[in-house]
């Protein structure tokens, strides 16, 4: 390993640990001023709806809507004992650490810092899904760049037992198997049938679903009933979208309108970063990316994009190059790195924001 590769890991390995000590400084806050204890602060939002399952099964209709794997892994805390929420807390510190390494492994220290330094990075450090399904898909996309394939299969089946994210990861990685070099077509076809492993996980829970209520769309039923998600065009989900980010629309709610305009940006950025990978020709991220963006634009309205870019690991990838643009002059240099110096504490207030607000129980999708 190189002098290079060793500052790169130190870079994570210190960037990891700073992100978690300002979330739990903003956790030890809101305990101090509301009394709430650690376990209220981690139980807001989807938390409620993970604990009902993992105790009571798929009880409530729209509970459908989630996926069964960090439930199952909420039970299993229950069963040994463990206090629920703080371990799959503790749990999803793991999960993010492993998140980084892959994405180290992927495309270097700048992409695994900056997916750590994401404005919304306090859902990965809760009991939510998306710790838990970046390390698994992540590390299946740096296995299948390596060809491993049954090690990618069985690591995106486990991404797949957690979110709807996972039919996107399917596609994507049907790409990153078919436009792998020096591979004949039937070598290919190979590779491609170890994802019948995740792909039979996504069908056994549509099979679970038509079981348990008698509709093959339960999950897409779920989502329309609960949270208004319907198919729509980009543009009018955006035309819905616009009024939600007056501050009117919300009175004495000031963080809901500004997560709303965030939900704008995020579109925004994947749209973006798409089109980088596209311009890259980089086909497999640009599937990832590009369906993920697509399918949550045409969702009704804008929301929780804001935690789906937790996902799309090129954006980091993209955010990474554009940083690491150096001027010639030295005072223009001497400018951008003022200039990045400020972004960055500007986004350190906005990662603390978030948190408190998720802590709080404000609206922080």
């Amino acid at each position: 390993m190189t002098r290079t590769d060793n500052r790169g890991i130190r870079l994570v390995i210190i960037t990891w640990f700073g992100t978690r000590a300002l979330l739990l400084g903003i956790a030890v806050g809101i305990m101090a001023t509301t009394g709430m204890s650690i376990a209220q602060v981690l139980t807001h939002w989807d938390v409620e709806h993970y604990l009902a399952i993992a105790t009571h099964g798929y009880r409530d209709p729209l509970d459908v809507a989630f996926f069964p794997g960090l439930p199952l892994l909420m039970a299993g805390f229950n069963a040994l004992g463990l206090p629920v929420v703080i371990a799959t807390a503790i749990a999803a510190q793991v999960a993010s650490a492993a998140a980084a390494w892959a994405l180290h492994r992927i495309g270097g220290a700048p992409m695994a810092c900056l997916w750590l330094l994401a404005p919304m990075t306090v859902f990965t450090a809760v009991p939510y899904t998306e710790p838990f399904f970046c390390a698994a898909a992540f590390w299946a996309w740096e296995r299948g760049m390596n060809r491993r394939w049954g090690q990618m299969a069985a690591l995106a089946a486990i991404a797949c037992g957690l979110r709807v994210s996972g039919v996107f990861l399917l596609a994507a990685m049907v790409v990153l198997v078919a436009t792998q070099a020096n591979r004949g077509f039937a070598a290919k076809a190979r590779d491609t049938a170890w994802l019948l492993l995740p792909a039979t996980v996504l069908g056994g829970y549509v099979v679970f679903l038509h079981h348990l209520t008698g509709s093959w769309t339960a999950w897409y039923s779920a989502q329309g009933q609960g949270w208004q998600r319907n198919l729509s065009w980009p543009w009018e989900a955006l035309w819905t979208t616009l009024p939600l980010t007056a501050e009117s629309y919300w009175p004495g709610r000031p963080e809901v309108p500004l997560i709303f305009r965030f939900e704008i940006v995020s579109v925004a950025l994947g749209y973006l970063s798409a089109l980088w990978c596209l311009m890259k020709r980089r086909w497999a991220e640009f599937t990832w990316v590009g369906v993920n963006v697509v399918v949550l634009s045409s969702s009704g309205w804008f929301m929780s994009v804001n935690r789906a870019v937790l996902l799309w690991f090129p954006l980091f990838g993209m955010i990474g190059s554009l940083l690491a643009w150096r001027p010639k002059s030295s005072g223009a240099r001497s400018a951008w790195t003022v200039l990045r110096v400020l972004l960055l504490i500007a986004d350190l207030g906005l990662i603390a924001w978030w948190a408190y607000c998720f802590g709080t129980g404000a609206w922080a999708s």
